[in-house]
């Protein structure tokens, strides 16, 4: 597991608004990490004021009312991450609403928060503005500005690309069977230890659209440290074509991003 304890903030987007009669959302962005498995955050957060614990109802925070949080981490990697903390770390109150006056001293989230490749998870902590027998109305229309942070782990993967030749020759002729052969390469990217073994997996070979007869599924075998293969081997051609084949592949151990190779152009003369 690679741990992301480097947190930086991207945005201050939040509203909190009091005493009002329009339905506000509370948003916060935060960019968690950097490097590998892509560019870009490795997770964001938003949040929405609800009424309920159990399930989102946006309401407005008000004075004495139990109200509470919703983080939802949204994950746009291509593997699951689990999300181990988020919190509010820094909170602009407007002009005439002390900050003493919001209770966010619950909303800090620690656990583990499973949230799927390009998917989002959500959890609920307790938030709530004090009543102070006095007048608030000063408050009425105005922000809570919010900052979040977090940290999340999840395993390391690493790209692949995927090409596709021919044998034993390119026109081949009617009525010879032609073999293709698949070659899956892994690279690390900026940042990333380098590649500990060769891909894992299966690929199935298309013909357009369609898989080929027999060669759907096919297991790699290991041909370097960073590379693996396959092979199919068609029936013989029975009509003069031009075939376009391409390779897809599946990766098994969840170390590395499948991939889809370029069309390659088969003649058959």
């Amino acid at each position: 597991m690679k741990l992301i304890g480097r947190t930086k903030t991207v945005g201050r987007i939040g509203a909190t608004a009091l005493l009002s009669v329009t339905l506000v959302f509370v948003i916060a962005r935060t960019a968690i990490g950097s490097g590998a498995p892509s560019a870009g955050p490795i997770f964001s957060i938003t949040s929405v004021v609800s009424s309920s614990s159990t399930s989102q109802i946006p309401v407005l925070l008000y004075p004495g009312v139990q109200d509470y949080l919703w983080y939802t981490a949204y994950n746009p990697q291509l593997v699951p991450i689990t999300v181990d903390s988020m919190g509010i770390s820094n909170v602009t109150a407007p002009a005439g609403c002390p900050i003493s006056n919001l209770q966010f001293g619950a909303t800090s989230f620690s656990g583990e928060l499973v949230v799927p490749p390009l998917a989002s998870a959500t959890v609920a902590v307790p938030i709530n503005l004090s009543d102070t027998n006095a007048n608030q109305d000063s408050c009425e229309g105005t922000n809570f500005n919010f900052t979040y942070s977090g940290s999340a782990t999840f395993n390391e993967v690493y790209v692949t690309s995927t090409a596709v030749t021919s044998s034993p020759a390119n026109p081949s002729l009617v009525g010879q069977s032609v073999t293709y052969t698949a070659t899956i390469t892994a690279s690390a990217l900026a940042g990333q230890d380098p590649v500990p073994s060769n891909p894992k997996g299966t690929v199935t070979f298309m013909d357009g659209g369609t898989a080929i007869f027999s060669c759907s599924n096919l297991s790699v075998s290991r041909t370097s440290i960073t590379t693996a293969q396959a092979r199919c081997t068609t029936y013989a051609y029975s009509a003069p074509a031009t075939h376009s084949i391409s390779v897809v592949y599946t990766n098994s151990d969840g170390n590395f991003v499948g991939s889809t190779s370029p069309i390659f152009l088969q003649v058959v003369s």
